[in-house]
């Protein structure tokens, strides 16, 4: 599971742990609720999940806050797990807020390559990311790799599965975001 760690920690710890603010700001806090100045990014770490729930159980504890239970930190750690997916371990991450919304500022953040290691003739599953939905969880073979694009024969079972949802039919080969697609062996 990805995480953001505090710059400079090297274990995951309810002191370590940055998650979005409890308190509605546009900033992190660590789990046990220490907020960290705005100017401040965290680095994408890469742990297993027992340390992480010990952290979390930790830090529900120690902040002994009715608002704040272990429960709704554990899921502020899934959906930035999330989020931090598409970046690779060791980058640093920091909030902006743009027309109202609270945004990545990934300006020193390094996007994980999905394409790199992509070649004709290899076996791909269609992730979460994709739009329409009705793609996810098919798989198909790569036919070329280019401009951000994933050209894919889709397997005859999930594009029968697809036109079905869809209630239209759609091509055998399709053109797919780099970012939607995951290398299976």
């Amino acid at each position: 599971m990805k995480v953001l760690l505090k710059e400079g920690a090297a274990e995951p710890t309810p002191a370590t742990i940055l998650v979005p603010s409890s308190r509605g700001e546009v900033t992190f806090e660590t789990l046990i609720g220490e907020t960290i100045p705005t100017t401040k990014k965290g680095v994408i770490a890469e742990s297993s999940e027992g340390p992480i729930i010990d952290a979390v159980n930790a830090a529900a504890v120690e902040r002994d806050d009715r608002l704040v239970s272990g429960k709704s930190l554990a899921a502020h750690l899934r959906h930035l797990n999330k989020g931090l997916r598409d970046y690779e371990v060791g980058s640093k991450i920091g909030l902006q807020e743009t027309n109202g919304r609270v945004l990545f500022d990934d300006s020193e953040a390094k996007r994980v390559n999905r394409a790199e290691g992509l070649a004709r003739g290899d076996q791909i599953a269609i992730g979460p990311a994709i739009r329409p939905k009705a793609y996810m969880n098919a798989r198909g073979e790569v036919v070329s790799v280019g401009g951000g694009k994933v050209e894919v024969d889709l397997d005859p079972g999930d594009r029968d599965r697809i036109e079905r949802e869809r209630g239209k039919p759609i091509a055998e080969r399709q053109s797919i975001p780099v970012s939607c697609v995951e290398k299976v062996s």
